[in-house]
């Protein structure tokens, strides 16, 4: 579908040029690494000061498997891992208004006290609920969670960099503000090719299947939003890319008449045009481009249904007795599961 999408219309970024990836990405062995054969066994016999120099020439990928090794080259491993200039961490807002608990949220609590570089996003909010003494606590959350933390960054509206102001002394904050002046502008889009996990599809236990449900809900809400942009772009495409075809808007009762790029989409993405979204018609060239990832968004959607219906009927109806089993059984996987201890009893952390 990317395709469908010209390249040069558009000429006024509304992002930083900030590219997120996945943790799993971040952390991959690039696929040109050395054949599994080769080793270097005789590393562990280096003197300590030699092996931790070696370390200052590692990257990413293999000082997080290095992590995973003695107790000596885990800790040393940590320090330049955590201590990258260029990778940031983000932590949803929300989270650490609600507390930061661990059932909120899928972070690994752990891993989150190493954090040095956090990036803390929130979305608009109410300056009526919000005042200095919710702001005070939720600086005390940060430490709290995030120990590591010394330099922070935050993107609330302008309102809020009072929450700056009253940050502790010991952690740096840079504020980002989108700004908007009254005219919704494209976003530059950058073609970006990652590996795909090609680990095979593995059974689900009952916390498994509620992780799974939590992060699909989020990737199928987000398919539908870029499926619905890059529509806009393609009907652009068509009329504006290589050619100059001026058209109308499609929607009844509606007598817009679009010249230059931007225009269509700016139109029917205004508040007052949302219903149009249901009004247009894709050009031919482009309809087997947006067949097929209708399809694979059905196919997650479908996936995310066969998880779900067996896992509500587990989780049974508030207050039946399969609700009350099912805690349980939930609590005791949580408690003895490695992957998700925190360090004391879950009943007692809500």
């Amino acid at each position: 579908m990317v395709r469908a999408i010209a390249y040069g219309n558009w000429e006024q970024p509304i992002d930083a040029r900030e590219l997120r990836i996945p943790f799993a990405c971040h952390i991959r062995q690039p696929s040109s690494t050395a054949p599994p054969n080769v080793s270097f066994h005789l590393f562990a016999r280096l003197p300590a000061e030699l092996q931790l120099r070696v370390l200052r020439f590692c990257d990413n990928p293999t000082l997080f498997q290095l992590m995973q090794t003695s107790d000596l080259i885990r800790t040393e491993a940590t320090k330049p891992f955590f201590s990258d200039p260029e990778a940031w961490y983000c932590v949803e807002g929300a989270w650490l208004e609600m507390g930061g608990h661990p059932s909120d949220g899928l972070h690994d609590i752990d891993f989150l006290h190493y954090i040095q570089r956090l990036h803390v996003e929130y979305g608009l909010m109410s300056g009526e609920t919000w005042t200095d003494e919710n702001f005070r606590n939720f600086w005390r959350r940060v430490p709290h969670h995030l120990v590591g933390s010394s330099t922070a960054s935050w993107s609330p509206p302008e309102l809020y960099r009072r929450v700056c102001q009253l940050c502790p002394p010991d952690i740096n904050v840079f504020v980002s503000i989108l700004r908007r002046d009254g005219r919704l502008k494209r976003t530059l889009w950058r073609r970006v090719t990652i590996q795909e996990d090609d680990n095979e599809t593995q059974e689900l236990d009952e916390l498994g299947a509620c992780q799974y449900l939590w992060s699909q809900s989020w990737a199928i809400t987000h398919q539908k939003k870029a499926l619905r942009v890059l529509r806009f772009a393609a009907i652009e495409r068509y009329h504006f890319y290589r050619r100059h075809e001026a058209f109308g808007c499609p929607a009844p009762n509606c007598e817009a008449w679009f010249e230059r790029p931007e225009e269509y989409t700016t139109h029917v993405i205004s508040t007052a045009a949302r219903h149009h979204d249901d009004s247009y018609v894709l050009p031919e060239p482009y309809q087997s481009l947006f067949a097929d990832g209708e399809k694979r968004l059905e196919q997650l959607k479908q996936r995310h249904r066969e998880i779900m219906e067996p896992f509500l009927k587990w989780w049974g109806k508030f207050g039946s007795e399969e609700r009350k089993v099912a805690e349980k059984e939930f609590l005791h996987e949580l408690e003895h599961d490695p992957l998700h201890v925190q360090g004391g009893p879950f009943s007692k952390q809500r």
